[in-house]
């Protein structure tokens, strides 16, 4: 009776017989199948032993044949090996010319064939940080169609934790220092905390430049960061993947958020982003860590650096000049302010939603809510200042400006009053404009030389600033204030150079000069080394 009851079970038995010392019919005989059988088992078994194991089956060899690129294989190799880079279209191409007939597909599978392909990068380990130990930051522009018609371009600032992987994004509508602050006194905010490092790119809010390898940071970017406590850290020119978890992070927020959602407008968007970060994002479970993003983040929580008690003040702080109607103009849009301020230059504070303007002494003249950007409003004052009352300054009001100009413009002023009270009132309106590009000396000047040429209109006393006046900008204007009001409280200094030939005249330890001094038309001598007996003989001396 045969014992085996499956191929694999007889082939087993002939092995372990045949090793035993039994012949191929004894085998045959006890097993019950055919002496070839037997020899047949035994022969796969001995190829089998022989060969390596394979899962993938041989291509079956055939004969091989011309075609239409068997001429020009040796024409081919002649192109790969001077042309390393040459596509298969430009060998198409390239052979097309000379004679070939065939189509691009055979051409194409041939340079595929013979070409070496190139030895496959490995990716690079991504270092592993502990809780709260790093973090990194950066930005992507993002356009979006609008229901409504048009499109909105907006700047994405993207924040990611590096232990446990939660992400935080940001909608600006610039991506400048100020920007860059802003979304981060936020991110701070919802995270409830800071990291100790942030790596970011060569940005200019972040890297100025580098000083051979060493990068040089913006030094109010260092003092936000040293406000908050946690170190910038710059990473490699061109080196994307040192900060490989924010660039990731950006591919899920096109994939995941802007895929198949419509936005109103950019409020809107920032909405359905605050949604989709507390049900989409943070609940999103972590591939390869198999756990929940807010889980990991609530681990890693107790890591991070106490926020401070106050915010950092990431406002801008610009100055403007006021204008004859009492506005001042901020990112294409005008803000209202009281007419008392026209023609100052005033201080004018932008956070990311608010306007504040200032007085020359810091004292609150408006507060307004920022317009969208380049919307060209003019935001008005209710209480004060209404954009449909457009009265100008009373001449008294002028006269005292221009008589704390200096006499020039004073004398000006007086010869601008016979031209009448509309026409001087225009004109000097036109000429206080020009203190937003000139200094007030400068302006002085010009008002002095155009009164005594009788040039009294604002077109000519701009061409006498630009003769004779160098063009100035409003912070240069802050700075010449600053030092005025430093001058006014500390003095000039007056300090006056001394002659650097007093320093010859010093004595100089172990140097004698020739007796007698010499004079000061001469040339004075060379001096001489004492030698050790005139160091000697000082000493008794003394």
């Amino acid at each position: 009776m045969p014992t085996w009851s499956s191929r694999e079970e007889l082939v087993h038995q002939v092995v372990l017989l045949t090793r035993q010392g039994m012949g191929v019919r004894s085998v045959a005989r006890s097993l019950g199948v055919a002496r070839n059988t037997v020899r047949k088992l035994l022969a796969e078994h001995a190829v089998a032993l022989s060969q390596p194991h394979s899962a993938l089956p041989e291509k079956p060899t055939r004969v091989p044949r011309d075609t239409k690129v068997t001429p020009w294989v040796e024409r081919i190799g002649e192109l790969l090996r001077k042309y390393e880079d040459i596509t298969a279209q430009r060998v198409f191409e390239t052979i097309t010319e000379e004679g070939y007939a065939g189509g691009y597909t055979a051409i194409k599978d041939h340079v595929r064939e013979v070409r070496p392909r190139p030895a496959v990068t490995p990716s690079l380990p991504t270092p592993t940080h502990g809780p709260g130990e790093m973090a990194e930051s950066d930005w992507t522009p993002c356009t979006v169609p609008l229901t409504g018609g048009g499109r909105l371009t907006v700047q994405i600032h993207g924040f990611v934790l590096c232990h446990s992987r939660r992400k935080v994004f940001r909608v600006h509508e610039r991506c400048d220092l100020h920007a860059l602050m802003d979304a981060h006194v936020a991110t701070f905010a919802r995270l409830g905390g800071v990291p100790a490092h942030c790596k970011y790119d060569n940005q200019k809010p972040v890297v100025l430049g580098y000083e051979g390898s060493k990068p040089l940071y913006n030094l109010r970017f260092l003092a936000f960061a040293t406000y908050y406590g946690f170190r910038p850290i710059a990473c490699r020119p061109m080196r994307p993947n040192d900060k490989p978890k924010v660039e990731r992070s950006f591919w899920e927020y096109e994939r995941s958020f802007l895929n198949g959602r419509e936005f109103r407008d950019a409020e809107d968007l920032r909405a359905q982003l605050a949604r989709w970060h507390d049900k989409v994002c943070d609940p999103r479970v972590h591939k390869r860590l198999k756990r929940p993003v807010i889980e990991l983040f609530a681990e890693e929580a107790p890591y991070l650096q106490p926020l401070p008690r106050h915010p950092y003040d990431t406002a801008r702080v610009a100055y403007r000049l006021c204008s004859i109607d009492g506005f001042v103009a901020w990112d294409g849009n005008r803000y209202a302010v009281p007419y008392e301020a026209i023609y100052d230059v005033l201080p004018v504070r932008v956070t990311e939603r608010e306007l504040f303007v200032y007085a020359p002494d810091l004292t609150l003249l408006a507060h307004h809510e920022l317009a969208p950007r380049s919307a060209g409003r003019d935001v008005a004052l209710p209480s004060v200042h209404r954009t449909s009352t457009r009265r100008g300054t009373d001449i008294d009001h002028l006269r005292a400006i221009f008589e704390d100009l200096g006499d020039g413009a004073r004398d000006f002023f007086t010869g601008l009053t016979r031209l009448g009270t509309r026409q001087c009132s225009y004109q000097a309106r036109q000429v206080l404009l020009l203190r937003e590009r000139f200094t007030s000396d400068d302006l002085a000047l010009a008002l002095g030389h155009a009164k005594t040429y009788g040039a009294f209109e604002h077109r000519a006393v701009a061409r006498i600033l630009e003769a004779r006046a160098t063009p100035r900008t409003l912070a240069e204007y802050v700075t010449e204030g600053a030092v005025a009001r430093a001058e006014g409280a500390l003095g000039r200094a007056e300090t006056r150079g001394r002659d650097l030939d007093e320093y010859d005249r010093l004595p100089v330890v172990g140097i004698r000069h020739k007796e007698p001094p010499w004079e000061d038309n001469e040339t004075p001598p060379t001096p001489e080394r004492c030698s050790s007996d005139c160091d000697d003989t000082s000493r008794s001396s003394d």
